[in-house]
């Protein structure tokens, strides 16, 4: 839904199509109409005369209560144009300022304002002193200003013309994906290869990047070999067993033998709770005992017993 500030645009901008103003164009830049851009050219037989200024105008939704906001984009040296903003000082956009000044009058004043300077509470105090103090100092430099804006006339127009007359041109997919690929590359070329990129390339990790994956036999295959086992280790290889002797593998068989426990008769039959309050089943509960821990002594002796006839030649030699 269209605001009341957009209609009294819209109706601004049909007149400034048919006043037909001579050096004062503007046009909205926006969709909302709240944007506009401007040109304002120097009057004849001034000293402002073959200037092209642009100027950008912000207008907001209480237009028309309020006046727009307006700025230079290439800031003139001028007493009554603020050097930082770039925003004339003309009173129908502050003090005088009423809703019934349009678009086309604003830049008629602002043309008007070049050529005719006001010093009193200029906004620019060195264009001011320059004036009063050194007139002819001031006209060189509004002359520069002047051919400066001609030359930026002259490249916006050029930006405008190759814009305008490129020639678009649409591509499969396929060919822009096939040029892109050899221009867009992340493998070194031969004009890249400096000292500091070879050290790079030294390393394991970026060299099958650069120059793919090396042969296992050159020596840079096998320094890959051996990071590969430092960081993910050697499960993927097979395990190199050995032939056991007839002797080891009976010395083998003998401390199965021996480590293997014995079960017990408490293991061989079920749990069953016996309240042992009597004499003559705390003696029983000592005996088992005792018998249990004379096997496990005796166990131990053989083990111990093994051990020492063991001959540490042999086993050094296995």
């Amino acid at each position: 839904m269209h605001t009341h500030a957009h209609f009294l645009l819209r109706n601004q901008y049909l007149k400034l199509q048919t006043a037909n103003l001579k050096g004062v164009e503007a046009k909205p830049v926006s969709h909302s109409l709240l944007e506009w851009e401007a040109k304002v050219e120097g009057l004849k037989d001034t000293l402002w005369e073959g200037a092209v200024l642009l100027l950008t105008l912000h207008f907001t939704e209480s237009y028309n209560s309020v006046p727009p906001t307006v700025e230079f984009n290439a800031i003139p040296f001028h007493p009554n144009v603020d050097k930082d903003t770039g925003s004339p000082c003309i009173p129908c956009l502050d003090s005088e300022w009423n809703p019934s000044i349009s678009i086309s009058s604003i830049l008629l004043s602002i043309q008007t304002m070049l050529s005719n300077p006001v010093l009193e509470g200029a906004v620019n105090p060195e264009a001011a002193d320059m004036l009063w103090s050194s007139p002819s100092t001031y006209h060189r430099v509004v002359l520069e200003c002047v051919r400066a804006s001609q030359e930026l006339e002259r490249n916006r127009k050029a930006v405008q013309l190759n814009s305008q007359n490129r020639l678009v041109r649409r591509i499969p997919f396929e060919d822009y994906l096939k040029t892109w690929t050899k221009i867009a590359t992340t493998k070194a070329g031969s004009w890249m290869r400096k000292e500091s990129l070879e050290d790079l390339i030294k390393r394991v990790e970026t060299f099958a990047m650069y120059y793919g994956t090396p042969d296992k036999d050159s020596p840079m295959g096998t320094q890959c070999e051996t990071f590969r086992a430092l960081m993910y280790g050697t499960v993927h290889q097979p395990k190199k067993t050995k032939p056991v002797s007839e002797g080891r593998q009976a010395r083998m068989d003998q401390m199965r033998k021996i480590y293997l426990l014995y079960k017990t008769p408490d293991m061989l039959t079920p749990q069953v709770n016996v309240q042992r309050d009597s004499m003559a089943t705390r003696g029983l509960c000592r005996a088992q005992d005792r018998q249990q821990q004379d096997l496990w002594e005796n166990e131990v002796d053989k083990l111990v017993a093994w051990t020492h006839s063991l001959s540490f030649e042999e086993l050094e030699e296995e």
